[in-house]
């Protein structure tokens, strides 16, 4: 079997000593996959990779990119060591122009690769392109989620790592967003993703988590999870049924 992006294994993290939210935990994300992390509200899901990205205390298991150990690296050093975050919020400066947004994400990478990597960015997304010099704060939703991950992508990354980046967005701009990320698996980037919108995230996915308390409690391929059963009881508190139609 080919080294995994990424492998954590027994993760234990929470914000207080001695109060994990994260109890246990394990994922597996392979080079050119989406993967999806699910879970009822309060589940840790947010915890989980914000744990892994440095942002939230880890007190137990390992986290391993692309091999190496990256368990106890701060978080503002995540991205040179090929781990790109896109939070929920606050993932872009809004008073700052499309281009600037850009300009300061890609400035941990050589001066001189700067203006290229911009230009690449604008073909991937040409929405951003038509608008370079708009504050990033006049974005409709799905533009400023287009443009946090062009901010994440822009220094190469070797995993793409988002939390609910359909959030707060309309029916039109979720499409808009899982679009956008299915094309972006396309180029070969790696994901793993955090979303409470189920049946979006599954269509794109390759494979998919189910997080329980802090704990993946199942797994399985994506397509195939929207209607088991197992995750029927999981995620949405819905007891499995027999073949008959009655309660077990």
């Amino acid at each position: 079997m080919t080294q995994p992006v990424l492998l954590v294994k027994d993760l234990v993290a929470g914000y207080e000593p001695g109060v994990p939210i994260v109890r246990g935990a394990f994922i597996r994300v392979d080079k050119g996959e989406i993967v999806v992390v699910l879970g009822p509200n309060g589940a840790g899901k947010s915890s989980f990779i914000k744990a892994i990205a440095g942002l939230v205390p880890v007190s137990g298991g390992t986290v391993h990119l692309d091999g190496d150990d990256i368990t106890t690296v701060p978080a503002h050093q995540m991205v040179r060591r090929g781990l790109a975050f896109v939070p929920q919020t606050e993932n872009i400066f809004p008073l700052m122009s499309i281009e600037d947004n850009l300009k300061v994400a890609a400035a941990i990478l050589p001066k001189k690769e700067i203006p290229a990597r911009i230009a690449e960015m604008y073909a991937v997304f040409p929405d951003l392109a038509e608008r370079r010099r708009t504050a990033a704060g006049n974005l409709s939703g799905g533009q400023r989620q287009m443009l946090a991950v062009a901010r994440a992508l822009i220094v190469r990354p070797t995993l793409l790592v988002l939390d609910e980046p359909s959030a707060g967005l309309s029916p039109k701009f979720v499409s808009m967003v899982f679009d956008m990320l299915s094309r972006i698996r396309g180029h070969g980037m790696t994901i793993l993703l955090v979303e409470q919108n189920a049946r979006a995230a599954l269509a794109i996915g390759d494979r998919a988590y189910v997080l329980v308390e802090g704990k993946d409690e199942h797994e399985g391929i994506a397509s195939a999870l929207w209607n088991d059963p197992v995750v029927a009881e999981l995620y949405l508190g819905q007891r499995a049924k027999k073949s008959d139609g009655s309660a077990p």
